[in-house]
């Protein structure tokens, strides 16, 4: 075991620093500058020209040498004759030297610097003190006093393992007053931060406990009873959790002895209004609401009417639309199907609708149609298409070249702060918006694009009901479509399109439970490999890369290995880890290589982007490659050139967090996309099968316009088909019933 340190002096010079604190720098002892350290640590908050006494030890690195980690630092005590000469001829007082130093503490003999602290004009008293000095001291000693009490908290911070990123924040809301911090930690502090996203609640409520929160109190247990409801809440879909349920998880958690103390927290966060009772059910306030709001809004917007359409011109601006239609795709008398009429002139004559069908009914085409309907009856180019995921909206832009199609979070104008510009108080200034892909959509995303829809004409949300439920809570689109409170067309009538029938047909069957083995068998556009071994499965998938490695690299959309799970033999991990290592040539030049914990990025990779990200003009699922990793002079990664859709962007190490290899991915993430090829690899693990559904398989076939290969075993397969996803609990089509039927 290493031995601990202690080393006094001061940080002359800065190094690397992330976001999150850590950082390098040089540190200069008290006794003799030149005798220096090589420092690394969470010391992000370190300033020069102060005195620290820094803790830690010794560490020896392959590549980057010796260097101290320092665990622990404090701005150091200042007590005997030689520490405040030191001190006063240190960098906070320029000009003072040695023999100065040494007057003014031999004149106030001991504690020096305590009096100066508590008056600086006894500096007056001293007959050999320069006047032209006195400034100087003065300055030092208050930039002490000040300086005094940020380090008095950063060091309680350090000692008790509180997260400093918490405190940086205060600093920096409070401009340093560390009188106002320390009430803000000691008064109120979870009600103070919540919805602020200064940090994780765990480490909040460390903090509040630190400071003298009571375990038991009643903002405690309330606001953890609101935390462990949005856990549940995300963990399962609902959009609210019971009673019996959250009341074992707050006594387990909290280790609460006594029931009635769950009961005052309850009342604590209903009187703070962060939770929303109802009969036995539990929801959040945001979750609450954003069914409110979507049931309000959705039902005003169907109540509004529509400008009335002459019959005869509808039917010749539909008629002028195929011919269109027809020239643009070089289709020889296409038309549209009886409901595909409907849905146009229901559109026509609606406010708002919604338009659900599986692949091959032909909404994206519809979409299009909308839009040159729209055009035709009211002379407007007006409108918006956005989707929940840039590559759904890449893949509006392909078939319908003028759409502008962007992703929902673009046209809100999504900041940072989870916020958007675009909201109730800054209408959308379309007038036809159309949602494609709304089955991804949440409850949060579903309202605040309601909430800045006011002004808007018509809307339309289009989608498959029958695909996965979005990752955030809510079941919107099926709930709305179950309510039957809003007009909807139901697309059934299949376009069978060349090359794609053996696939709609397996999804078809698949959704109705009714695939059998020969439906998937000597095909061809469906490869199955049955009750493989791992090692089969692993070697078949490389095979495949390895024959289609040049398409893959230079066509985004050429092909993609599909995996509901991350973890094990057969899981999005490994099978990137085994395609990288086989196929990436840069893969023995150290210079191409980050390791990140575990994880391995090498130049050229596949990537995809995890979240929205305005700065970067990148969306949750966007996928590029690698082209190159900056380090600066400690070697430290600075920055990762990264090439998505077509553009050069240059990613911070704190946000390359968000990127993962994407040679393989979850079903989820390519919800919203389509590939030439998709390889499904279903893995036979048990745990596994708890989240093999029927909509997840089908959502997964549904990813291929050419070619599916399948990889797994046939109990896996076909157990999965004749699992139905678990019913999300909400209360949004109560509320759409119950809305309609009194107001």
């Amino acid at each position: 075991m290493l031995k601990s340190k202690t080393y006094r002096g001061y940080l002359i010079k800065n190094g690397v620093l992330n976001d999150s604190g850590w950082g390098t720098g040089i540190f200069s002892m008290e006794d003799n500058e030149k005798n220096q350290l090589s420092i690394k640590g969470i010391i992000g908050s370190m300033t020069k020209k102060t005195l620290y006494e820094i803790t830690g030890e010794f560490e020896e690195h392959p590549r980057y040498g010796r260097s101290f980690k320092v665990t622990g630092f404090r701005k150091a005590p200042i007590h005997s004759t030689k520490e405040q000469i030191n001190f006063l001829s240190g960098p906070s007082f320029p000009g003072i030297g040695k023999k100065t130093a040494e007057t003014i503490v031999n004149f106030f003999k001991e504690d020096a610097i305590v009096k100066l602290s508590e008056n600086l004009d006894i500096l007056d008293q001293i007959p050999d003190l320069p006047k032209s000095f006195i400034p100087v001291i003065i300055n030092g000693i208050k930039d002490n006093i000040e300086k005094e009490g940020q380090q008095r908290l950063r060091y309680i911070f350090f000692e008790n393992g509180l997260k400093t990123s918490i405190l940086d924040w205060m600093e920096n809301k409070f401009e340093n007053d560390n009188q106002t911090i320390q009430n803000n930690f000691e008064n109120n502090f979870l009600s103070y931060t919540y919805q602020k996203n200064i940090a994780s609640f765990d480490d909040l409520d460390k903090v509040a406990v630190w400071f003298g929160l009571d375990l038991n109190s009643d903002e405690r247990i309330g606001y953890w009873a609101w935390k462990l409801t949005n856990e549940i809440l995300f963990d399962k879909g609902d959009s609210y959790t019971d009673k019996n349920v959250l009341s074992r998880l707050l006594i387990k958690k909290l280790n609460i002895l006594q029931p009635d103390l769950i009961m005052k927290g309850f009342l604590f966060a209903k009187k703070e209004g962060i939770l929303v009772f109802e009969d036995n059910k539990i929801y959040t306030k945001e979750s609450y609401e954003e069914e409110k709001v979507i049931a309000e809004k959705s039902l005003a917007f169907c109540k509004l009417k529509s400008k009335p359409v002459n019959q005869n011109k509808l039917d010749f601006e539909i008629s002028l639309i195929e011919q269109e239609i027809a020239y643009k795709n070089n289709i020889q008398d296409f038309k549209f199907d009886d409901i595909q009429i409907q849905a146009l002139k229901t559109f026509a004559n609606n406010r708002l609708l919604i338009l659900t069908g599986g692949p091959g009914t032909g909404k994206t085409t519809l979409i299009e149609a909308m839009v040159k309907l729209f055009y035709r009856l009211n002379n407007s180019n007006n409108f918006a298409i956005a989707t929940p995921t840039g590559r759904a909206a890449s893949r509006i832009r392909e078939t319908f070249k003028n759409s502008n199609a962007t992703t929902i979070h673009k046209l809100l104008q999504a900041k940072d702060t989870n916020e958007f510009q675009i909201n109730e108080n800054n209408l959308l200034k379309e007038q036809l918006i159309i949602i494609d892909e709304c089955s991804m959509v949440d409850s949060w995303l579903f309202s605040n694009l309601l909430k800045a829809c006011d002004n808007v004409e018509k809307i339309v949300f289009v989608g498959d009901a029958n695909q996965l439920p979005s990752v955030g809570y809510g079941n919107v689109f099926k709930d709305m479509i179950h309510s039957k409170t809003i007009t909807t067309i139901f697309l059934n009538q299949i376009h069978r399109q060349k090359n794609k029938s053996e696939i709609i047909d397996i999804a078809y069957k698949t959704l109705a439970k009714k695939l059998e083995l020969s439906d998937i068998i000597d095909k061809t556009s469906i490869f199955s490999q049955l009750d493989k071994t791992n090692e089969d499965v692993l070697h078949q998938i490389t095979e495949i890369v390895k024959n289609n490695w040049d398409d893959l690299k230079t066509k985004q959309n050429f092909l993609q290995i599909i995996c509901p799970m991350y973890g094990g033999n057969l899981g999005i991990d490994e099978i990137n880890a085994e395609i990288q290592y086989k196929f990436n040539k840069n893969i023995n030049d150290k210079t191409k290589i980050f390791q990140r914990g575990d994880y391995r990025f090498v130049v050229d990779d596949k990537i995809m982007f995890l979240r929205n990200e305005p700065d970067y003009d990148l969306s949750n699922g966007d996928v590029g490659k690698i082209v190159a990793f900056q380090y600066n002079a400690y070697k430290r990664l600075k920055a990762v050139v990264c090439e998505f859709n077509e553009k050069e962007i240059v990613i911070k190490p704190s946000d390359f967090i968000d990127v993962k290899l994407a040679y393989a991915t979850s079903v989820h993430k390519t919800q919203g996309s389509e590939y030439q090829n998709v390889v499904l690899v279903l893995d036979n693990n048990p745990y596994n099968s708890i989240f093999l559904t029927n909509s997840l398989i089908y959502t997964a076939i549904t990813r291929t316009k050419e070619n599916l290969h399948i990889f797994s075993s046939s109990h896996t397969l076909f157990d999965a088909i004749e699992k139905d996803e678990r019913l999300r609990q909400t209360t949004l089509v109560n509320k759409l019933l119950t809305m309609k039927l009194f107001k």
